[in-house]
């Protein structure tokens, strides 16, 4: 797919959950365009976001909904620099400058959908999670459902964790243990600074147990934190050819809050 089709998918998907939330009265909407630089984009060959001289910038749409019967979130992500995937990772074995992923992750949850009261504990809700990803690199695509679990944790405003069986193109089933957190803004004496994190945990096969690290650090630039300037890391850790491969790459993120 190319990347103008891509950006295509994202803002059409953008526009049906917009309107859907306008009709199906969301309970909230967020989304945010990232720009992301790094110079440690060394060859992942699972993920296909090395380029031939480590330089990668990175351009993310990210929309994140909540609806009467649970919630949904859009991921499109742009990687673009030199031979990005390495040679032949383009079209018809060729080279490009571009790669591709998409995410697409509802949830229903069981707690709306039964108009009963579900927290124990620090779980505040239970839901049923599915989670598909589409990426250019070697035509990947994946199919994840399971349960997923909201948590209530101090300094946290959103903390959900979930198992789900996966399976893909390359491999059939197996696992994912998916979390996502997002703390509340943490006061530095007059500025404020958020910390993000997704977690990727899951079994491939033949590359072990893949795991996947993405945190964040980012500093409100305005008042109402629209803006957000900070660091994004990414920790990549697998087995190739029985090999493990490990992969640090820290960005500069730049983040709009629309």
């Amino acid at each position: 797919m190319s990347t103008m089709r891509y950006a295509a998918c994202a803002a059409i998907a953008a526009c049906l959950l917009g309107g859907a939330g306008t009709v199906a009265a969301a309970d909230f909407q967020v989304a945010s365009v990232s720009a992301l630089y790094t110079k440690d984009a060394k060859a992942d060959p699972v993920l296909g976001t090395g380029t031939d001289n480590e330089h990668l910038s990175t351009y993310q749409f990210e929309y994140f909904g909540g609806f009467k019967y649970g919630d949904v979130y859009v991921d499109a992500e742009v990687f673009h620099g030199k031979n990005v995937g390495g040679a032949g990772a383009g079209s018809f074995a060729g080279n490009s400058s571009f790669q591709q992923l998409m995410v697409f992750n509802p949830r229903l949850s069981l707690g709306k959908l039964s108009g009963r009261d579900l927290s124990f504990g620090p779980i505040s809700d239970i839901s049923l999670i599915a989670r598909y990803e589409r990426a250019s690199y070697a035509d990947f695509r994946s199919y994840n459902h399971g349960i997923s679990f909201n948590f209530k944790v101090p300094g946290f405003a959103y903390f959900e964790s979930g198992i789900l069986r996966r399976n893909t193109n390359f491999y059939h089933g197996k696992w994912l243990w998916r979390s996502v957190l997002m703390s509340s803004a943490l006061p530095v004496g007059s500025q404020k600074f958020h910390f993000n994190l997704l977690s990727l945990v899951n079994g491939t096969g033949a590359n072990g147990t893949e795991v996947f690290l993405r945190p964040e650090l980012l500093w409100e630039l305005d008042d109402k934190g629209a803006w957000q300037l900070g660091l994004r890391a990414e920790m990549h850790r697998y087995k190739v050819n029985g090999q493990n491969y490990s992969r640090h790459s820290p960005s500069l993120m730049l983040k709009w809050t629309m």
